[in-house]
């Protein structure tokens, strides 16, 4: 399979990088600081599941950050230096190239991800004295989704760009697009449809809600509640505009959400990859 060569060789190149490290440790002292100060602000109160749970919030931030730096450059860097003729000179399709290099970031991620979990699920055991395995599992496996799903976003950005310049850009703007700025996007599209701002008593249309899980931490933050809190809507049915509950108010519709920004940025990216002319 050409396109495993193409992760295999990504991969090593990747661990090599002492940012990825670095980032790696910060990640790694978050998860665990985030815990410890978890559980010395509240103490036994609500208790592990959580202290368990809290580790969205960490993970919401460096995750993205490392997922984006480790994949922004994977193929527009390669682009720009020339060393992609070489790649494609090889047995290789363009496809190979985009999914190879999809896989080996992803590798390079979880990696990441297993190593500050696993400080993580230490630092929880010595503090409660016990761990909740099945529930931890599945919000590991649940970030690991978060990972890929920005890593599909930076490959997708790097496949669509020709320099690093480009690349960067696309990667800091969905950034910020992500953690700064979209908490305005569903109260200005609120604004739009019903002429003024929701308060404090206002019904929301379910929406509304759609709109806010549009955004991939969004998304991570309920596909986690779903390992905790099961798969109900994540508002009451009272606070809604309406007499039903739509299914994308539910917490399962969060991992819909994550595996759609996982393929779309890759499918474009390859869209215009697979049109680029780099001869």
């Amino acid at each position: 399979m050409s396109w495993s060569v193409v992760a295999r060789k990504d991969f090593e190149d990747a661990v090599r990088s002492r940012m990825l490290w670095a980032i790696t440790a910060v990640f790694l002292l978050f998860t665990v600081g985030a815990v410890y100060v978890r559980k010395a602000v509240i103490g036994d109160a609500p208790g592990l599941p959580d202290a368990t749970q809290f580790l969205t919030s960490p993970s919401s931030l460096v995750i993205p950050l490392t997922a984006l730096v480790v994949a922004y450059l994977a193929i527009a860097g390669e682009r720009e230096s020339g060393s992609i003729k070489i790649l494609l000179g090889l047995p290789h399709t363009r496809a190979d190239v985009v999914f190879g290099k999809l896989v080996g970031r992803t590798l390079v991620v979880t990696a990441g991800i297993f190593v500050a979990f696993a400080g993580a699920a230490i630092t929880l055991f010595v503090l409660f004295g016990e761990l909740a395995v099945v529930d931890f599992l599945l919000l590991t496996l649940v970030t690991v989704l978060f990972g890929l799903t920005y890593v599909g976003i930076a490959i997708g950005a790097s496949s669509f760009a020709a320099t690093r310049s480009r690349a960067m850009a696309l990667a800091v703007g969905a950034f910020f697009l992500f953690q700064v700025l979209w908490n305005l996007v569903p109260l200005g599209v609120y604004y739009l449809v019903e002429g003024g701002l929701p308060t404090a008593t206002s019904a929301i249309p379910a929406w509304y809600y759609l709109v806010q899980v549009l955004n991939p931490n969004n998304a991570y933050s309920q596909a986690a509640d779903l390992v905790f809190s099961g798969a109900g809507p994540i508002v009451p049915a009272e606070a809604l505009a309406g007499s039903s509950v739509p299914f994308y108010v539910q917490n399962w519709f969060g991992l819909v959400i994550l595996v759609v920004w996982l393929v779309v940025p890759v499918l474009l990216g390859y869209w215009r990859f697979e049109r680029a002319d780099i001869g």
